[in-house]
């Protein structure tokens, strides 16, 4: 199966804990999680496919990774921000001047530790929409997908079926923790490259979901990127529900390990952090690690 070794086992009674939970929340919910030290699983409606609002973001930071190490351009290129380029949402470079030199570091930064969508587009300017559908299909990562850049509703460079229903992004649950994983273990570009986007996953500034409750304290590192956003269509009712979703890495002292939590039809359509799909997914994050932190 897909991101799960032939030594892994799901959790069966991890996987009931994790169920009974997402039950309390008035949202479609999918969670994968895997502990790197043994193999153990715990997937929950894992293959459903979600939107993935800005978690795919993640994807784009592979690709740029990828042209790096293949000399299209190295971290220190400029790129120059105009008027133009500029959008809503989240970010920071919607508010400074237009004429701003920034480097490809600098908008890796930017769009990893505050999910910047200017700097998203600039990215994915550089790099191409279909390079990155390519890159993930390289990985077998086939129900992960970027459809455009952001701010763009409606305009998808590939697959505009798909775009209509689930907007900027695409994945399952389980492609997250693949995806996670393989950043995790050193297989995407090089070790070195891999360090680097544990690095810039773990300057993370929105810390709403899988580490909100995790034990506090120097020794467990959580690298994560988190999306949020509303549903394309209007559901029966006419209202936008939302979308909350959060995959990652966690390391302790005594293990590591991959998760990935994603909620859509979220009838709680507060922004805040009190959002039902948050609260919910924070609480899940913390089941699963308690139960892979005490082996």
């Amino acid at each position: 199966m897909l991101g799960i070794t032939v030594a892994a086992r799901n959790s069966d009674s991890l996987a009931s804990r994790v169920s009974e939970r997402l039950k309390r929340c008035d949202a479609v919910m999918g969670v994968a999680a895997k502990s790197l030290a043994s193999g153990e699983a715990v997937l929950v409606d894992a293959d459903r496919r979600f939107p993935t609002a800005s978690a795919i973001k993640t994807a784009v930071m592979v690709e740029v990774f990828h042209q790096i190490a293949e000399g299209r351009f190295d971290r220190d290129k400029e790129v120059v921000l105009t008027r133009e380029e500029k959008v809503d949402g989240s970010g920071v470079l919607q508010d400074l001047h237009a004429g701003l030199r920034l480097t490809v570091g600098d908008l890796l930064s930017l769009m990893i530790s505050v999910s910047d969508n200017t700097a998203t587009n600039l990215l994915v300017g550089l790099v191409g929409t279909a390079s990155v559908d390519r890159r993930l299909e390289g990985y077998g990562l086939v129900d992960t997908k970027l459809f455009r850049p952001t701010f763009r509703d409606g305009k998808a460079d590939v697959h505009p079926e798909l775009e209509r229903e689930f907007g900027l992004g695409m994945s399952t649950p389980r492609e997250l923790v693949r995806l996670m994983e393989l950043i995790a273990e050193g297989r995407v570009v090089s070790r070195a490259a891999c360090d680097e986007m544990l690095a810039l996953l773990r300057a993370q500034q929105f810390r709403t979901m899988i580490p909100r409750r995790l034990p506090e304290g120097d020794e467990i590192k959580v690298g994560d990127k988190p999306g949020w956003d509303e549903e394309k269509r209007p559901g029966p009712d006419g209202i936008r529900r939302h979308v909350r979703i959060d995959a990652g890495v966690v390391e302790t002292p005594r293990t590591r390990y991959v998760i990935a939590i994603c909620a859509r039809q979220v009838r709680d359509t507060r922004w805040g952090i009190d959002n039902d799909a948050l609260v919910t997914g924070a609480d899940v994050a913390r089941l699963i690690h308690d139960h892979f932190d005490q082996r």
